[in-house]
């Protein structure tokens, strides 16, 4: 697993231009280490992560998902939540456990988005999100 580690490390700092291995980078630790899910995920933290100015972070995230980085990051949060709420393993937690595990700050901002993304909440309901 090193040597793989080490081969793709080699790749993506020497093969791959720097735009598709800044958008590569991104999608590695948002996605794969599930960056949005960190009650301290914020624009600014990532930016430094990546080695970029936010706005750098911006254009990244608009241009390749149509979203910038914090409604991305809500997205993605959600979609957890519902993932969770919705896995029987889980039908004993409290809901604020779950809204917690999912990365939101506190109870009030899972409720902000919810009221302020109607459709899109209805669209994960019926599992038409993602």
């Amino acid at each position: 697993m090193k040597v793989l580690n080490t081969l793709k490390l080699f790749y993506i700092r020497n093969l791959i231009k720097n735009e598709n291995r800044v958008k590569f980078l991104f999608d590695h630790h948002f996605f794969t280490n599930h960056y949005y899910l960190h009650k301290s995920a914020s624009e600014i933290h990532m930016a430094n992560i990546l080695n970029i100015e936010p706005s750098a972070l911006n254009q990244i995230t608009q241009k390749s998902y149509n979203l910038n980085f914090d409604d991305l990051c809500e997205k993605y949060r959600f979609a957890h939540f519902w993932n969770e709420f919705t896995n029987p393993l889980n039908a004993e937690l409290p809901i604020n456990s779950l809204i917690n595990a999912s990365g939101f700050k506190s109870s009030e901002d899972f409720s902000n988005l919810i009221s302020n993304h109607k459709e899109e909440s209805k669209n994960i309901v019926n599992g038409q999100f993602l």
